[in-house]
Order: structure tokens, then C-alpha cells, then sequence
């Protein structure tokens, strides 16, 4: 089959790699879209550290090819997404509704082969069905929606709350539109003009705020801040955003360690979350999107055939022409 494989950084190239066979629990989908995240681009430009050869994607959609034997709840050509994230199922943490924090977890499109390829395989309880009212492109950004989703069930009570989103790349502006959808005040943060613009014509967003400017109208003003790009500069932001008692959500990923200033969060008594990936909230995540109350489709601006995978990559590490999200179509 055909794979965009990764050799090394800024090395992605198309290969013919045998078809996965599948385990007992398994199913082998046939991949329709991909999405490209930023940690896909951290993978391409070498800032993550990964076995290789390695065949990357973790935001993807597809219908069922193969069952193994044990598979239940499925059949063939069913539409089907997955979370990525595979864990041991056996550690405390497993046990205690977190095993996206699973200490032994593998990550498919990371430590396992992922869906930039023509087939992958999937352990079968990570996979979730889609109506066909939902077309694959949209289908492979339920990944990301979930990654908002989970985010927010820490965030408690949203209603009428002023809410900081620093960064508005795809998280971002998912996490935009569900803290609408919560009733939230949502203002968005990004140094992009043509972000701004975009979440602002959509009214996902009550205000935009460029934060290459002087922003101190809106410093200790916001009840919740949420930081997703993964930088220290805009980890500090939100610090000082957040008022007194506030509560400061990480979802971006951070690249290297950062210096921050501690004692502004000991002076304000700053309650800070970390969020990693997701856990149960596809079904959440499918049914927003089934009830039409978030856009997906919206948010692709960029399209690339699997053969054009080299092109893709290179083009969407440097953001060019006003990009949002990138998705492979396979």
C-alpha cells in the first residue's frame, strides 16, 4: 500500500509499505482524510524525538476494511474516526478514568504507524462510528474537536464567564466556538490579522485582540484563560490575563522548557490545568457536530491529494497563504 513515511526531519516522502494485519481486537481502516496538526509538524521539522521510519497522522477518518475476530458492534464500510492514544489498560491511571495520562501508552501516527496511508490498524475500542451526514474531511477534525472538548470539562460553569483563547490556530478556534456554544464571553488572542478576521466574521469570538499590540486594557481581567500555541511568551499571557482566583488552561504543546513568572501565580492565587489529548469525549465531540452546533468544515482551507504529501508538509510548516488547517484526502 501507499504511505507517507518519515525518515527524518523535513524527510516525508511516499512509500509502498506492506498492509497492516490485524490482532483479534483490531480493525483495519481504509483511510479517507487526514488532518495535519502542529505536532505533525513538530515531528517534520524534528523537534520530537521518534523511531523511524514512521508513518505519521493521528487526526484522520475512514470506513471499516477488515474485523478481527473478537470485534463486535462494527461491520464493513461502516464510517468510523479513532482516538489515538492506546493505553495499557492495566496502570491506576487506566483504572481511574485517565488513560490518556497512561504511563505505557503508545500513540498511533507517534510510537505506532498512523493514517497518512492507504490502510492502518486500529485497536477496536478506540474506534467510534459517524453518520454519513458527515463527510470525511470533517469527520477527521472530530480528533481536535475532542481535544476542546476535554479541555473544557475542567473548566466548570461557562455561562456569562469572560474567557481569554490565546491562539487561534485550529484548537483555538474549536475551543472558540464550544465556549460559545457554553455561553461564554469569548475573547481571542493571536498575532495572525487574518485569524482574527476569520473567528471574528464567524462570531465565534465576542472580541479579537492582536497581542502583537499593547494588550494592557486586558490584563487580570478574565476568568478563565486558555493557552494553545505552546510558548512561553503567550504561557505568560494568560498569567497575566487571568484575574485574581483565575484559572489558566495549558492545551498547546510546549517545544522545550520555559521560564515563567511564578510569583505573579502565587500573588493571584492562579489555579493552573494542564490538558493532555483527550479522554471520552469523541462521543460528545460526534454529537455536537451531528447537531450542527460547531463548524468544522469551515476551518479547512488547504487540501492535498496523498501524493502530494512532500508539498503539503512544506508548505504548511511555513503557514503560508492565510492557512487554518490542512487536511490529506486519500
Amino acid at each position: 500500500m501507499k504511505a507517507a513515511v518519515y525518515t527524518g526531519p523535513k524527510k516525508i516522502k511516499i512509500k509502498d509499505i506492506p498492509k497492516p494485519k490485524i490482532k483479534a481486537d483490531e480493525i483495519l481502516m481504509e483511510t479517507k482524510a487526514v488532518g495535519i496538526c502542529g505536532t505533525d509538524l513538530h515531528i517534520y521539522n524534528g523537534g520530537l524525538k521518534l523511531p523511524t521510519p514512521l508513518v505519521p497522522g493521528h487526526e484522520f477518518s475512514g470506513i471499516v476494511a477488515e474485523l478481527g475476530s473478537k470485534v463486535k458492534g462494527f461491520r464493513k464500510g461502516d464510517r468510523i474516526v479513532a482516538e489515538h492514544v492506546i493505553p495499557c489498560g492495566a496502570c491506576e491511571l487506566c483504572a481511574t478514568g485517565k488513560p490518556n495520562l497512561c504511563g505505557k501508552a503508545q500513540v498511533i501516527g507517534l510510537h505506532k504507524p498512523g493514517a497518512l496511508a492507504e490502510f492502518v490498524a486500529i485497536p477496536a475500542d478506540l474506534v467510534y462510528k459517524f453518520p454519513s451526514t458527515i463527510d470525511f474531511d470533517e469527520a477527521a477534525l472530530i480528533e481536535p474537536l475532542s481535544i476542546g472538548v476535554y479541555a473544557l470539562k475542567q473548566a466548570g460553569q461557562l455561562l456569562g464567564r469572560r474567557v481569554a483563547v490565546v491562539g487561534q490556530g485550529p484548537i483555538g478556534i474549536l475551543l472558540d466556538q464550544l465556549l460559545k456554544v457554553a455561553g461564554a464571553h469569548v475573547v481571542g488572542f493571536d498575532v495572525l490579522k487574518h485569524r482574527l478576521k476569520f473567528v471574528k466574521d464567524n462570531k465565534w469570538v465576542d472580541e479579537v485582540v492582536d497581542s502583537s499590540k499593547n494588550i494592557k486594557a486586558y490584563l487580570d481581567s478574565f476568568d478563565r484563560c486558555f493557552e494553545v500555541v505552546g510558548k512561553e511568551v503567550t504561557a505568560q499571557m494568560c498569567i497575566d490575563l487571568a484575574r485574581r482566583d483565575g484559572d489558566i488552561f495549558l492545551v498547546g504543546v510546549f517545544g522545550e522548557p520555559t521560564k515563567i513568572n511564578l510569583m505573579t501565580v502565587v500573588k493571584k492565587e492562579l489555579n493552573i490545568y494542564g490538558s493532555w489529548t483527550c479522554a471520552f469525549s469523541f462521543p460528545e465531540s460526534i454529537d455536537l457536530l451531528v447537531d450542527k452546533k460547531v463548524d468544522l468544515k469551515s476551518l479547512i482551507t488547504h487540501r492535498y491529494s496523498l501524493d502530494e504529501i512532500e508539498k503539503a508538509f512544506k508548505e504548511s510548516s511555513i503557514y503560508s497563504e492565510k492557512r487554518i488547517k490542512t487536511v490529506i484526502e486519500i
